[in-house]
């Protein structure tokens, strides 16, 4: 029998992502074990897509920052604005994914799901670039990877190709925004979350999605609030 999966596509620098952390890291452990769990990076804002930050990017990103904490109660530091404020400073999302997708492949899911919220702890609270591959690195031994490994497999151009594919399979299933969750049994998907969903909606709509595998029911109202490549709805 194919087992179930439950697919999480995210951004490790999307900023509703950082804010359904939380919430996630609740629903994951109420999980049963025989659901097959996947993190894919679905690519915000990588490499050519790169934003710089300037005064106008900015103001879009504290709006919609205003919009996570007062949704979500996440918070995003002084420092985080400051590191915005660095001359030359691009929003490249790419080297985020990629780091995660390292981590993954030297450990597991659950190690990488720790990573992203480890970076984005990194990044929102205490400033820290994630454009520097030492700062990804520093982040990474947390999960108990030596830094030489990581650093290794990070400028391996295996793990750009494997990042590339994770931004191609999110585009293929149609995830057109961050965070999204999809439960997959046999051949059929459902969609758990097209944007940020607190705690209760997320089990509900798993509880939707599992009994709707055997027998129609009432879908739950989906939740709007999603970062993309071309901003966030809030």
């Amino acid at each position: 029998m194919t087992p179930s999966q439950l697919i999480y596509v995210t951004d490790p620098l999307c900023l509703w992502c950082y804010g359904m952390a939380p919430a996630l890291d609740s629903f994951y452990n109420n999980l049963p074990d025989e659901l097959n769990c996947i993190t894919i990076n679905g690519g915000l804002f990588p490499d050519s897509r790169a934003r710089v930050t300037d005064i106008e990017f900015r103001e879009y990103l504290k709006n919609a920052a205003q919009h996570v904490t007062a949704k979500t109660g996440q918070v995003f530091s002084k420092s985080f604005w400051s590191l915005l404020e660095t001359q030359g400073f691009r929003y490249d999302t790419e080297p985020s994914a990629r780091a995660s997708v390292v981590v993954k492949s030297l450990t597991d899911e659950t190690h990488m799901r720790q990573f992203i919220h480890a970076l984005q702890r990194a990044v929102f609270i205490d400033g820290i670039n994630p454009n520097i591959t030492d700062n990804l690195s520093s982040i990474a031994e947390q999960s108990g990877i030596e830094k030489g490994s990581f650093i290794a497999s990070f400028n391996d151009p295996t793990s750009l190709e494997a990042t590339h594919n994770e931004y191609a399979l999110a585009n293929k299933m149609g995830v057109q925004g961050f965070p999204a969750l999809i439960y997959q049994h046999q051949k059929r998907a459902y969609s758990l979350a097209a944007g940020y969903a607190p705690l209760e909606e997320l089990q509900t709509a798993l509880n939707w999605a599992r009994s709707e595998s055997n027998q129609p029911t009432v879908i739950s109202k989906k939740n709007t609030n999603v970062c993309n490549s071309q901003g966030c709805s809030i």
